[in-house]
Formats: structure tokens, C-alpha cells, sequence
């Protein structure tokens, strides 16, 4: 299962993607510790398309 991290700071808006949900979860600790908000982990949902997301980054 593959799991999406979003995140948005004052001016970008990211998605990472993690193999493990506790990997997922780490890492939205970590954006939220360096200030990144709306924070959200979600199951990627074999393959759907991420709505309103510009970039993704691995």
C-alpha cells in the first residue's frame, strides 16, 4: 500500500508518497515541525490522480 503525505507552506504545495503508513506519518511530523500545514496522510488509491496538487516529489 502506498501512502500520500500533502502538505502546503506560504507559497508551495507538495506530495510525497511512502511505502508504510508509519513512514507517512513520520514525515508529516517532520513537515509539520519545519512549519509546512494542512498536513494530511491519505492512501493513495491505486494510482488516482492527487486533486488540485501541481508537483509531486519523492
Amino acid at each position: 500500500m502506498t501512502y500520500l503525505i500533502l502538505a502546503r507552506d506560504g507559497t508551495s504545495q507538495i506530495v510525497l508518497k511512502r511505502d508504510s503508513e508509519d513512514a507517512a506519518e513520520k514525515k508529516a511530523r517532520e513537515l509539520k515541525e519545519m512549519g509546512w500545514f494542512e498536513v494530511e496522510v491519505r492512501e493513495d488509491k491505486a494510482g488516482a490522480a492527487v486533486p488540485d496538487r501541481s508537483q509531486t516529489l519523492q
